[in-house]
């Protein structure tokens, strides 16, 4: 039995280490920071959207790192987190974000 929780503990971290995010949007020249928000009321400068990511939810620091990586590849200067697509039987689901360019 312990081999058995071994097994899947182990097939976790592995599925884990392997999400991808995805995206659909314009690609720009990279950045090299990233600005992360949780809503848009709370971007102070003009900007555009660029693009939506998603990704799946596998804790906030993780999932923050992920975001912040992909977007600083597609030229984003932010990102802000939407929240996740849930549902009543799968609370992790995935997160939505927009990818933002500043003007």
């Amino acid at each position: 039995m312990k081999t058995y929780h071994f097994i899947l503990i182990a097939c976790c971290f592995l599925f884990s280490s392997c999400v991808t995010v995805t995206y659909f949007g314009d690609k720009l020249t990279p950045t090299s920071a990233v600005d992360i928000y949780y809503s848009n009321h709370d971007v102070k400068r003009d900007y555009k959207v660029i693009g939506h990511l998603t990704c799946i939810n596998a804790g906030q620091s993780f999932v923050k790192a992920k975001l912040s990586a992909y977007a600083k590849n597609i030229g984003a200067d932010a990102v802000v987190i939407l929240g996740t697509d849930a549902t009543r039987d799968n609370q992790a689901a995935v997160i939505n974000a927009d990818a933002l360019k500043y003007n």
